[in-house]
């Protein structure tokens, strides 16, 4: 335990879960005050189940003994599904940010720059490249995190869907149910494994078997087997209210808007949300056909630790669903605390992408917040319309935004 400004900062690491309950009551009432009524234990079972409470980090700010602020964080390894290319199966180290709250009568002492910095500090000495959050943009802001990637949010009337399937099938297809869901109540379902080989196709995923059905439950979802003659073809997660498919997967593709037809017939829903991200290009493409109408947004923040081995795994990721053209591109990187430079140069072949430190003068420089926001956003499209006074002006095409997109079910 460490003194800091008349106070007291505490690591409680993992497999220490002594005073887990304590934490989880103070965030529970810190949110509370907010108006939010969250238990954390419930709402985030892969973390602070019995089974999983050794994974987190707490962060803890105290006076006299008692919690005043807290900052835990939850690691996670993004993985690309093996290919043919030479970084087949490449990963990167990552860690989640989360119940960030601090007392009422705590607040404007500092505790939460100091204990995202201790959270910064531990992250690095784990080795992980990247830090991810959710929640105020301009808050985090503060701390150095960006919102960034693409989410596609589809809008689907049940109408717009039933005249979207006859025009695919055929009238006499739509007479009668192809699909049936079983919701899944436990981690011995006997459709668990076969819906996590179905997960395991994405071209990202940061889930491994032991985890999957744990991280399914967050937020409260509801998860269902989808069933076809007795066979599973699919799974779906519904938020708790089921007016949004929080992630899905299918085994046929072309059976989507069948699908979602079954299952807004089988919920009595009139509208339903489907996310996706930039890089299910076959999800998109029948969603697209049923919807009313779609949004774009950002997905989580980010800040990034390592750039070097952040770059070479988006790269690597969007080498997953499009063919790069071979180029170097040399992007700088001022720091926000000194005004430094550093430079990376960006290396695009056909069997993956190499990501090195130079001293090159960059073709682009950005700050660390317009980085993360120009690069993997559609941000990026409004600075290519600068022409010539863009600072993308010379940037390969093809090469951005960068993807970066998790499901709810991986957020903490």
């Amino acid at each position: 335990m460490e003194t800091f400004k008349g106070s007291y900062y505490k690591k409680i690491c993992r497999n220490e879960g002594d005073g887990q309950e304590d934490m989880l009551d103070f965030a529970n009432m810190v949110f509370g005050v907010s108006g939010e009524c969250i238990d954390f234990g419930a709402f985030y079972p892969k973390a602070y189940s019995a089974a999983r409470c050794g994974l987190v980090t707490h962060h803890v700010m105290e006076e006299h003994g008692k919690i005043r602020a807290l900052v835990d964080s939850y690691p996670f390894t993004m993985r690309l599904r093996t290919g043919a290319q030479a970084d087949s199966g490449m990963e990167l180290k990552a860690v989640y940010i989360g119940t960030v709250s601090v007392h009422p009568h705590a607040r404007n002492k500092g505790y939460m720059t100091a204990l995202m910095e201790r959270a910064q500090s531990d992250a690095l000495a784990q080795g992980c490249a990247l830090m991810v959050l959710d929640g105020n943009r301009h808050r985090y802001q503060h701390y150095g995190f960006e919102r960034a990637g693409i989410r596609y949010s589809f809008h689907v009337a049940f109408r717009n869907v039933r005249h979207c399937c006859e025009a695919l099938y055929g009238r006499e297809y739509m007479e009668r149910p192809r699909y049936c869901f079983e919701e899944i109540e436990g981690g011995d379902s006997p459709y668990l494994d076969a819906m996590f080989a179905l997960y395991s196709r994405k071209n990202m995923v940061a889930r491994n078997r032991d985890d999957f059905w744990l991280c399914l439950q967050g937020g409260h979802a509801v998860t269902f087997a989808v069933l076809c003659g007795g066979q599973l073809a699919g799974y779906v997660s519904l938020s708790a209210d089921e007016h949004n498919v929080l992630e899905f997967e299918m085994d046929e593709k072309e059976q989507i808007p069948k699908m979602v037809y079954d299952l807004m017939a089988g919920t009595d829903s009139t509208q339903l949300g489907v996310d996706a991200g930039v890089d299910e290009c076959g999800k998109m493409e029948f969603l697209e056909k049923i919807c009313n109408n779609y949004s774009i947004s950002m997905s989580h923040h980010m800040k990034i630790l390592d750039y070097e081995a952040v770059l070479a795994f988006l790269f690597g990721w969007k080498q997953r669903y499009v063919t790069l053209a071979a180029n170097d591109y040399v992007v700088g990187v001022k720091n926000t605390e000194d005004g430094k430079e550093n430079n990376y140069r960006i290396s695009v072949r056909a069997d993956g992408t190499k990501v090195t430190r130079t001293d090159t003068r960059a073709d682009a420089v950005f700050g660390e917040l317009e980085f993360v926001s120009m690069l993997t956003t559609n941000l990026f499209f409004a600075e290519q319309q600068k022409g010539d006074g863009g600072k993308l002006k010379n940037a390969p095409t093809g090469w951005f935004p960068l993807p970066f997109y998790l499901p709810e079910a991986d957020a903490f």
